[in-house]
């Protein structure tokens, strides 16, 4: 059956194809993976053009509205039959992209009233000697995810006039639309644009920092879930015979040396003409470009060196590849560039693109929705706790400065508090009686 759709302008917006619709199968890999039978294809921006022979040709159309503000492209060209898992996957992926860069879009001008929220969070994203310049991509878009939710809730609200009272009734607010994390991070975000303030020696921000100091709020329980190494192992096999070795290896990599993805797949990064000019040989995907992931150069003979982009650089992880048999099964023969490439593209993974593939192959393997891709660290430092590695040691594998960062990661407390009472037992039976 051919797909439906509704007109838009010169072109046809296709709807979403039931998996029942589509051919009996699709190739992954070289395999021949049957369409779960409740899927249904969804491909966000795409559009049909029928040509006057008839032919229908597909692309993605952006959002006109962030066209207009400067996002690029407009339009991309699709090729293949639609329905198609590849160009739904295809349309995901340039959705995400238009979108993190609709997140991370600075407004041009402040408009709001001098001394409001709304005028600190536009000065914070905006002043070209701002602190938020210094920050990665990522934690930018981070930032301005939750400045938005600070202009929504009191953007016309004047600091002068802020007390503690008002800043708990927002942060119930947010609590009940964005869950407990999702609250905090409006409030540390919040914070961080009030001090910014403070720099500028705004007087109302000076009180209202002090305000914010003497009014506190429940962090965010700790997570305590993580993968273990039979996990691990049972998310390689999946990720195989979905014809994603590229999942395997990563994950491989986080769980053994304790890394986070991006130190993996790096990030992609839409910088201006000036640093774009004086970038030579980056890898480009059209306006973007790659940093902070894994490269063939990071690894001489056995030893891996790699920067960690937490740090800027200023730490680097070690580590001998000679002691994990099972992560040298997982390397690729030595090439050159990176070593962890999206194997549709053959370019190094969009982060968003990643995240969907990576669930969906831990759902396959049997892992459980409550534990993420990122709790591989937390499972690296939890095994390495249990089988009683010095805590300086394993602070120094994940490249902690502090020994409490690294307790965070800790999640193995039942075999840990276990080993003590074995400890204290033997202790008593050694105790002369009397």
């Amino acid at each position: 059956m051919a797909a439906t759709g509704r007109p838009f302008g010169n072109f046809w917006t296709a709807t979403t194809i039931p998996a029942t619709m589509l051919p009996p199968g699709t190739r992954a890999g070289g395999r021949r993976v049957a369409m779960p039978a409740e899927h249904e294809l969804h491909a966000p921006g795409l559009k049909r053009m029928k040509r006057h022979n008839g032919r229908i040709d597909l692309y993605w159309v952006a959002d006109e509205r962030l066209v207009a503000k400067g996002f690029t492209p407009k339009t991309v060209r699709l090729f293949g039959d639609w329905p198609s898992q590849e160009i739904a996957s295809r349309c995901a992926i340039l959705q995400a992209e238009m979108l993190e860069w609709a997140a991370g879009h600075e407004p041009g001008r402040n408009a709001f009233a001098l001394g409001t929220i709304g005028w600190i969070c536009r000065s914070f994203e905006t002043d070209p000697d701002s602190p938020i310049h210094e920050r990665r991509r990522d934690t930018r878009v981070f930032y301005g995810k939750y400045i938005r939710h600070l202009v929504e809730a009191a953007g016309d609200e004047h600091m002068a006039d802020i007390i503690g009272r008002d800043v708990r009734r927002w942060h119930r607010a947010w609590t009940d639309d964005l869950g407990e994390r999702g609250a905090y991070a409006c409030i540390q975000t919040l914070r961080r644009v009030v001090n910014y303030g403070c720099e500028l020696r705004d007087r109302d921000a000076i009180e209202l920092a002090t305000v914010l100091s003497k009014t506190t709020f429940r962090q965010p329980r700790a997570r305590k879930l993580r993968p273990s190494h039979e996990m691990i192992v049972a998310l390689r096999a999946a990720a195989h015979e979905a014809g994603r070795p590229s999942i395997a290896l990563a994950v491989t990599l986080q769980f053994e040396f304790g890394l986070r993805q991006k130190d993996l797949i790096g990030e992609w990064d839409r910088p201006d003409a000036e640093t774009r000019s004086r970038i030579a040989g980056a890898i480009t995907d059209g306006a973007w470009i790659w940093d902070w992931g894994l490269v063939w150069n990071h690894i001489d003979g056995t030893i891996l060196r790699k920067p960690t982009s937490k740090s800027n650089g200023n730490e680097v992880a070690e580590h001998d590849l000679s002691h994990y048999p099972e992560l040298l099964a997982e390397l690729p023969p030595r090439g050159v560039g990176p070593l962890v490439i999206d194997e549709r593209s053959g370019l190094p993974w969009k982060r968003s693109h990643f995240s969907r593939t990576f669930r969906e192959i831990a759902r396959a393997s049997g892992w459980p929705d409550g534990i993420w891709n990122m709790d591989s660290r937390a499972g690296a430092v939890s095994e390495a706790f249990e089988a009683g590695a010095a805590p300086a040691d394993v602070m120094r594998t994940a490249t902690h400065t502090q020994m409490s960062t690294t307790m965070l990661y800790n999640r193995g407390s039942v075999v840990q508090s276990g080993r003590v009472a074995e400890l204290r037992m033997a202790r008593r039976r050694a105790k002369p009686a009397g």
